[in-house]
């Protein structure tokens, strides 16, 4: 082979080296940057406010507070229900003849309240009436002992002036002084002063019974007070037996409206765990309702990062189901206690566990394309980041 020949082979070889190098050097260079942006790219989504949580929402479970048959379901699995919208009903052909039943009763104990009270006032009227008459009484029967004392004086003042002259005129009479007829004169005189002295002992003995009779009756009236005392013990004996009646009412009303299930908030019906028919027990969940409008998401942020979160932060929510469309929510809660270590220590002096916080995210789901369970990645987004 010629000169020429030769070197056109190794010219050739020469090229196909570099060549080779060059795909080399690309290749590599290509694998490099590839590697350099997917590290970045790593780096920064490990850097980034990013968690992977499950749609949630609230949920409540609605029960019965007394036992009963169901008589009656007004909503259905997937109903769309707003607070206070009755969902339900139990028979209460029982509890509506206890509530009338109480109410006859309290009805009467009012009567009864009504009359012990209006007892009061007559009562103590009648009362008072008659310790005014007994006072009035032993007014007028001192009065008549006054005036028996006074005719007492007088008929023993007669009496001795009538005895006087009784004696001396009988003294004259046994001297033959005086005539018989003169002496008879004083005689019926002095025998009247003592039948006169007489009468007015008996008047004074007859108004000294009359005014112990005066005073025992104010005695007996002044003791009658104590009746208006029982009186206002009747009523108000009376008055607590209506109020009792009156809390039997409440009892019987507050249970019959307890028959009548209502939703506590407003979402839609997601189970119906009981059919009209059954029996339902205090407490037994007939229906669960959730709040699918208004869903959320919690996720774990770890304590390197949850810094950086705050209160109405915006956030991106995706999932699965919709791989193309980005939900938007924000930042409604954040734990401030520590939940669990996401890294064990490995040396107690220098590397500690890194604990994470609870953060939940709102997420508004008007269209109600979200449902609970789903897994749901989410970011919370920072300003200049």
């Amino acid at each position: 082979m010629s000169k020429e020949a030769l070197r056109a082979v190794d010219l050739k070889k020469a090229g196909i080296v570099v060549l080779f190098l060059v795909i080399i050097a690309a290749a590599v260079g290509i694998f490099y940057g590839y590697f350099y942006k997917n590290h970045a790219a790593i780096a920064r989504e490990h850097n980034s406010l990013s968690a992977t949580g499950t749609i949630e929402a609230k949920s409540v479970l609605v029960s019965f507070k007394v036992p009963g048959r169901i008589a009656r379901l007004f909503v259905d699995e997937g109903s769309r229900v707003e607070q206070g919208q009755e969902l339900a009903c139990l028979e209460d052909d029982e509890i509506a003849a206890q509530l009338m039943q109480a109410q006859g009763n309290y009805a009467g104990a009012q009567g009864q309240a009504s009359e012990a009270g209006q007892a009061i006032p007559l009562t103590g009227q009648t009362v008072e009436a008659k310790i005014r008459q007994a006072e009035a009484g032993c007014e007028a029967a001192e009065a008549k002992i006054r005036q028996a004392e006074a005719g007492l004086a007088k008929a023993e003042s007669d009496l001795s002036y009538a005895k006087q002259q009784y004696d001396r005129m009988k003294y004259l009479h046994d001297n033959g002084a005086i005539s018989d007829s003169t002496f008879d004169d004083i005689t019926n005189k002095y025998q009247a002063a003592q039948a006169g002295l007489k009468a007015a002992q008996g008047q004074y003995q007859a108004a000294q019974e009359g005014l112990k009779a005066a005073r025992a009756q104010l005695a007996e009236a002044l003791a009658a007070k104590k009746n208006v005392d029982l009186a206002r013990a009747k009523y108000q004996a009376a008055l607590g037996m209506s109020q009792a009646a009156a809390g039997k009412v409440r009892e019987a009303e507050t249970y019959l409206r307890n028959t009548r299930l209502k939703a506590p908030i407003a979402g839609y019906i997601t189970q119906k765990l009981l059919e009209a028919g059954e029996m339902a027990g205090a407490g037994t969940p007939v229906f669960e309702i959730t709040d699918l409008a208004h869903t959320y998401v919690k996720v774990y942020i770890d304590e390197k990062k949850i810094g950086r979160v705050r209160l109405n932060q915006a956030a991106e929510v995706r999932v699965d189901s919709f791989p193309g469309r980005v939900f938007k929510g924000k930042v409604v809660w954040i734990n401030n206690a520590g939940e669990f270590a996401v890294r064990k220590a490995v040396n107690e002096q220098y590397d500690h566990d890194i604990r994470s916080f609870e953060v939940k995210i709102d997420v508004p789901n008007p269209g109600l394309v979200l449902k609970t369970g789903m897994t749901a990645r989410v970011r919370i987004l920072e300003e200049g980041r």
